[in-house]
């Protein structure tokens, strides 16, 4: 339940977020966002690490440490990017939700490359997320 509850928290976090960039990037354009939300952002995370687990940074195995990266740069840079310009362009109701479809492409990964299985609840998961994506794409 816990679990849930981060989730959903997080959820909430990155609504605000979406609203939070929209009203930012009306005077700026979406590269410069970024780049004040990474400066930012990379400050506060790398503080918090440092400060509740500074031992497991210390002890990362250097394979680990390359998928983060990996993953850090396909996530913040580039992600917040392509987010931002969509929230400049189509506002935060329309990217967030489109944004939020993510769940949809970490399955097919799981599937196709972590050699994770199918299963009811996840294939109900998946088309509620195309489903929410078709209803939102056709409207005008």
């Amino acid at each position: 339940m816990l679990g849930v509850l981060f989730g959903l928290s997080a959820a909430l976090g990155f609504g605000i977020a979406a609203v939070f960039a929209r009203v930012g990037l009306q005077d700026i354009k979406a590269t410069t966002g970024t780049l004040v939300s990474l400066v930012v952002g990379t400050i506060i995370t790398m503080a918090l690490a440092f400060v509740f687990h500074t031992d497991a940074i210390l002890k990362l195995a250097g394979v680990a440490f390359l998928w983060f990266l990996l993953s850090a740069f396909i996530n913040f840079p580039l992600g917040r990017l392509l987010n931002f310009t969509g929230v400049s362009m189509a506002g935060g109701s329309k990217s967030a939700p489109i944004v939020g479809s993510s769940p949809l492409f970490a399955t097919m990964l799981a599937i196709s490359i972590g050699g994770e299985s199918i299963n009811t609840m996840i294939a109900i998961g998946t088309l509620s997320i195309i489903g929410g994506l078709a209803m939102i794409l056709s409207q005008r």
